[in-house]
């Protein structure tokens, strides 16, 4: 995670289904957060892992996030506003299943289903912009983050999720799941959003 440019934090939990962190830092606004989102991968370069009986299954990600000031006051939780663009797909059998709409790069026509054999996988890779995490970047192409529930991302069960449910899920301004239009096939996505 990025604040105007600067690194402000990294995720240091392995892989777990789902981990929480708690990120400090200081600013003022206007500021420009900026995070790399990584889904982890146990088959490096063919976005799969061995999970549920299979040695080729396909992962997924999700993030949210609920930033505060020193008063405990919300400034922002993540949602539809942010920035979401992909970066590196997979894993994917028919090529001819993605497109591009835009600077949108879908994949939502591409299966999903679990194997035992890679090798008959592809992966889908974009340059990432050498300046993308600087307040000053252009996002302005970039398609807007999608939505996921906390059951589609399948939290409800995770004790590092609902042992914060006061502050992700506040009555008040509930923060979204959210990634680019594909939570299973998309691995690598940046999201950025401004508070005003």
């Amino acid at each position: 995670m990025y604040i105007n440019g600067i690194p402000v934090g990294k995720d240091n939990v392995p892989f777990t289904e789902f981990n929480s962190n708690i990120v400090r830092f200081k600013v003022q606004k206007p500021f420009t957060i900026a995070m790399k989102l990584v889904d982890w991968e146990e088959n490096s370069g063919l976005g799969t892992e061995s999970n549920r009986g299979n040695a080729f299954h396909a992962g997924d990600g999700g993030m949210v996030a609920v930033f505060k000031d020193a008063s405990n006051k919300i400034l922002t939780t993540t949602n539809a506003n942010w920035k979401a663009q992909t970066f590196y797909t997979a894993p994917i059998k028919d090529l001819s299943c993605t497109s591009e709409n835009g600077t949108t790069r879908l994949s939502s026509n591409c299966t999903t289903d679990t194997s035992d054999d890679g090798n008959s996988y592809y992966a889908l890779h974009w340059k990432i912009p050498t300046d993308w995490q600087n307040e000053q970047f252009d996002d302005t192409t970039w398609p807007n983050a999608t939505e996921f529930t906390n059951e589609e991302i399948g939290v409800d069960n995770k004790r590092s999720y609902t042992n914060f449910t006061d502050i992700f899920d506040d009555s008040t301004n509930n923060a979204q799941f959210i990634w680019s239009t594909n939570v299973v096939l998309d691995n690598e996505v940046l999201v950025r959003y401004t508070v005003k």
